[in-house]
């Protein structure tokens, strides 16, 4: 089985994390309204941080608001259940952190999502109980 992914335009490999992926693009764009150009997948940090090997499962930019890449709307991470934890995906946000300071987190482990922002002083993230619709 394959998937067509909208934001890279190409079919990719059905695998248990791309159905999440997948899934988690289809929402944002329909439900929080996030045009597909602002949408990356498979961002490479190492466009950002020379040598660093991680890719971000999705990335929101804001560049309307004057944004730089490093610091997107949203940063969403997806695992699915057999592979991951909450701790292994939170090792692995702790990482991207170090590079990039999005406004909203979103993890998703399998179909358990959970959304955070980032703090007024922009030193940590909070829990909250839904992600806002995307800035128009």
């Amino acid at each position: 089985m394959k998937y067509f992914d909208p934001i890279r335009r190409k079919t990719i490999s059905a695998t248990p994390e791309e159905e999440i992926r997948q899934t988690v693009i289809t929402w944002l764009l329909e439900t929080k309204k996030v045009p597909r150009h602002a949408m990356e997948t498979e961002f490479s940090l190492a466009r950002l941080e020379r040598g660093n090997a991680n890719r971000v499962d999705i990335m929101i930019h804001r560049f309307r608001e004057g944004a730089s890449v490093r610091e997107p709307w949203l940063l969403v991470e997806c695992k699915c259940t057999e592979k991951s934890s909450w701790e292994l995906l939170q090792v692995q946000i702790n990482k991207y952190l170090r590079v990039i300071r999005p406004q909203y987190l979103m993890l998703s482990l399998g179909n358990d999502w959970r959304f955070l922002e980032q703090t007024e002083d922009a030193q940590s993230y909070r829990p909250i109980p839904e992600l806002p619709e995307y800035p128009a």
